[in-house]
């Protein structure tokens, strides 16, 4: 893989940075797997779908350890996760826990379950996948009503949270990709469309939805790349613009916030061509491991935010942060097609993410 960088600039501890350059050419479509549609930058990269690799070696000592272990059973550990009561499995998304808690654990248990071909949690990550699908209104929103209007585990809120829907999308995608179940399309069609009926102001207004839209934006291209609904990429653009800024700031120091939305302008790069997008990505990444990347393995210190003078190589981070940063990478691996976002990616999971 070629990997090309210009303009170098040094920052604060010595990172290297300069414009994006992506390392792959992207090529004609992939026939084989779905990639992007034009007018969306064509794929250097594809992701396959979940289940076509399986683990050998050390990888799979660690995901087995996952199945057997806290991530493989936090339904019996958890009142977050537990199927009844919860709201993500009532239909008219009544009950509790609503927020954020139970998709961000299926979003990684559903994909663990058919990575390892685990029957057991193949079959309670469908029974939580079914009982979101009876959940959509006819107006096209799913999921628990506390996130309309009341009350969510971080206390009262006054304005609409899509936040946590935006991460069970990530469970629909997978559930899909492993099952071509033809309910996930029309289901995610008719939310977006919901979405893109909102008035402005009551899009992405606070709270983690304004910092991390970019997970939607992923999800938007996601079905654009399967439907073609010229529509969705409109309703992307006004994502884009309503989701914090990214391109000319860091609007937040917290460390899960850094680690899963500062991809978010390279993620808009599809849409646009425009490589200042990808610079400003490589911008912030620089700009955070600078200043809070001193420890070995990869990742920056920040418990629970990043704070000045907290810099030294002691500093901790969350499993959170560690996941997500991975999980960007490898995003902007595939959108780009430039390698140093695998060797970024690998460096975490060998030397950090195991501990």
């Amino acid at each position: 893989m070629k990997l090309a960088l210009s303009a170098i600039a040094i920052l604060a501890g010595g990172v290297v940075w300069g414009q994006a350059t992506p390392g792959l050419p992207g090529g004609a479509a992939n026939r084989h797997y779905v990639a992007n549609r034009t007018p969306l930058t064509a794929s250097p990269l594809t992701k396959l779908p979940v289940g076509m690799v399986r683990p050998e070696g050390w990888i799979k000592g660690q995901l087995v350890r996952m199945a057997d272990g806290f991530s493989g059973r936090l339904t019996e550990l958890s009142e977050f996760c537990r199927f009844d009561g919860n709201a993500w499995t009532t239909p008219d998304g009544g009950g509790r826990y609503g927020w954020e808690e139970a998709p961000y654990w299926l979003k990684g248990y559903i994909d663990l379950g058919y990575v390892l071909g685990d029957q057991r949690i193949i079959g309670e990550s469908n029974r939580w996948v079914e009982a979101v699908l009876k959940s959509q209104r006819p107006d096209g929103y799913f999921g628990a009503k506390s996130n309309l209007a009341g009350e969510n585990t971080l206390g009262p809120i006054e304005a609409l949270d899509i936040w946590p829907n935006m991460v069970m999308m990530y469970v629909l995608r997978t559930h899909y990709e492993a099952t071509g179940d033809k309910r996930v399309i029309p289901f995610m069609t008719n939310y977006f469309k919901w979405f893109s009926k909102l008035p402005l102001h009551q899009i992405l207004p606070w709270s983690w939805q304004k910092f991390r839209a970019g997970d939607q934006l992923d999800s938007m291209y996601w079905l654009y790349n399967r439907t073609g609904e010229k529509w969705l990429l409109d309703a992307a653009r006004v994502n884009h613009e309503r989701t914090a800024d990214w391109v000319g700031s860091i609007p937040t120091w917290h460390g899960v916030n850094i680690s899963e939305c500062f991809r978010e302008p390279g993620q808009y790069y599809q849409q646009t061509g425009d490589r200042r997008y990808l610079d400003a990505t490589e911008r912030v990444y620089a700009t955070v491991r600078g200043i809070y990347g001193k420890q070995p393995g990869g990742m920056f210190g920040a418990d629970e935010n990043a704070r000045p003078g907290y810099t030294g190589p002691r500093q901790g981070t969350e499993t959170c942060s560690f996941v997500e940063w991975m999980f960007s990478h490898e995003m902007l691996a595939k959108i780009t097609g430039d390698a140093r976002w695998i060797d970024r990616a690998e460096e975490i999971a060998f030397n950090s993410l195991p501990a």
